[in-house]
């Protein structure tokens, strides 16, 4: 379980692919760490194997230009090095060169990386660099602008746009909550009309989701459950709370939802998925795309399939099983190449390995008692269904008793019949009152039965005539009406109803 939690020593590495020139792409200015202690490891690491050329961002050169300039010299591959934002800037250009993306994350969420399962740390992403596995992804385009990860319209926008620098250089990850939570203390609800190439709906939302990419830590895209980077369509995610409370509610049931990697059930949080989306707001809300502003709505979004290749795990990508086959015979078989590596394993870091552990040690709890909770529903179903199915075949049995009777016994059959716990107690009355009720039936207590016979038989007539009545049994000595009717025609409300305003006729 923690084997992927703590380092472990290797020298010995399979190459898929070897990289001879690449580009590295670094913003100083990203995370929270040492920023030239983390440059010296990169280039120790990487430069035996690979001609680096370095690029550092600034004010005046961002991520997106010197991508260009390094794609214009050539280079096998680029390599980002900082946050989301300079993940994006970076893959924007490279989108449909067939140039792959390595990244080396050093931000505050590093969602990019998380959401795909990359390396998440200095050493393991170099190592996988060199080791050259690929695969390829969707992006997407939001107005004409590439989107990497997902876009936020409404609440997330804004919990981003308070979340500034300072705050994430404090506290890193946690300025997203607090910044979210005090959001949640002035929600305003606006309205959405989304438009997908197969309908078009309008709704009261408080958050519009539309993603590509989202780790479990993006919740609020959490609707489905697990977004897949290679499924050519886009998740949204549609989140329509009454008031803070019941967002905070449906914000942990999202949370949940990307855990367990189920789509969510809630009756506030919607979800679709689509090649293309248009989201149009009244008022307009703010946008964020791939954790940056980006305006305001309306906004239109496209997939872009298989558009982007992405450096991973060799593990991840190159996996075979052969060995056991019957008669197999192999023709030709292409050597991996196998690279000794002089790298060192960093000292454990006890705080982000006890991190690690505490959130496998959640999440593993959490599907446990998400498999036991659903566990229980269904089996309590089973039981109440089983249930009635005993008192409805009770009930038959005491009717088809009570007629075969004489009448001098047929008292002690009523005295039976009332003494049965089957949904409403009875109380003496000359109204009708029902004795119990169940899917496809319904038994009614008529005092009047006893003393009437011709309302007896006038009520038979006029309820075997109701539309969906398959029975109507009266037991007169028993003050007894039973009436079956088709369970899937009408609902045991609707059907009462009916039957209420049947007996009104007579």
């Amino acid at each position: 379980m923690f084997a992927s939690i703590i380092p472990q020593p290797s020298s010995r590495l399979k190459r898929a692919r070897a990289f001879r020139r690449a580009a590295l792409i670094f913003n100083p200015v990203s995370g929270q760490g040492n920023a030239e202690a983390q440059l010296a490891t990169i280039k120790d690491l990487l430069e035996p194997h690979i001609a680096l050329t370095i690029y550092l961002t600034s004010l005046e050169a961002a991520a997106e230009q010197l991508t260009r300039e390094a794609v214009a010299q050539g280079t096998e591959l680029i390599i980002a090095s900082g946050g989301d934002g300079t993940v994006s800037e970076v893959a924007s250009v490279l989108i449909g060169t067939g140039i792959p993306l390595a990244v080396i994350p050093r931000g505050t969420a590093n969602a990019f990386a998380n959401g795909l399962g990359l390396p998440t740390t200095i050493e393991e992403a170099c190592i996988a660099i060199l080791q050259g596995a690929t695969l390829t992804i969707d992006t997407a385009r939001c107005n004409d602008r590439a989107m990497l990860l997902l876009a936020g319209i409404g609440f997330e926008a804004e919990t981003v746009q308070e979340a500034d620098r300072k705050l994430k250089n404090e506290f890193g990850i946690l300025a997203y909550i607090l910044a979210g939570l005090d959001r949640l203390q002035n929600l305003v609800p606006f309205t959405a009309e989304i438009t997908t190439e197969n309908e078009k709906f309008t709704v009261s939302a408080a958050a519009v989701t539309v993603a590509n990419i989202a780790p479990p830590t993006s919740i609020l895209a959490q609707g489905v459950g697990q977004t897949k980077p290679d499924d050519g369509l886009l998740d949204v995610t549609i989140l329509t709370p009454s008031d803070a409370l019941e967002a905070l509610a449906n914000a942990i049931e999202l949370f949940e939802s990307g855990l367990i990697h189920q789509p969510t059930e809630s009756h506030h949080i919607g979800y679709l998925r689509a090649k293309q989306v248009q989201v149009t707001t009244n008022p307009p809300q703010a946008i964020t795309i791939d954790g940056e502003m980006a305006g305001e709505t309306p906004t239109t979004f496209e997939i872009v399939p298989a558009s982007l290749t992405v450096v991973t795990f060799y593990e991840q990508v190159v996996q075979k099983r052969l060995r056991g086959l019957l008669d197999l015979t192999v023709a030709e078989e292409t050597q991996v190449e196998v690279l000794v590596v002089k790298y060192y394993v960093p000292p454990l870091n006890w705080e982000r390995t006890l991190t690690k552990v505490i959130a496998e040690i959640a999440e593993t709890s959490i599907a446990w008692w998400e498999t036991f909770r659903r566990a229980s529903i269904e089996v309590g179903e089973l039981l109440i269904k089983s249930l009635h199915q005993t008192l409805a075949a009770v009930a038959k049995s005491i009717d088809q008793l009570g007629e075969s009777l004489p009448l001098s016994n047929r008292a002690e059959v009523e005295q039976l019949e009332e003494s049965i716990p089957m949904g409403e107690t009875f109380t003496p009355s000359t109204a009708p009152e029902i004795v119990h009720q169940i899917g496809g039936r319904i038994r009614w207590r008529i005092p009047r039965l006893r003393k009437d016979a011709g309302y007896a038989a006038q009520l038979q007539q006029i309820l075997e005539s109701v539309e969906g009545v398959t029975e109507v049994k009266i037991n007169s000595i028993a003050a007894s009406l039973a009436v079956s009717y088709t369970e899937d025609t009408l609902s045991v409300k609707e059907f009462e109803q009916k039957i209420k305003l049947a007996m009104a006729q007579v």
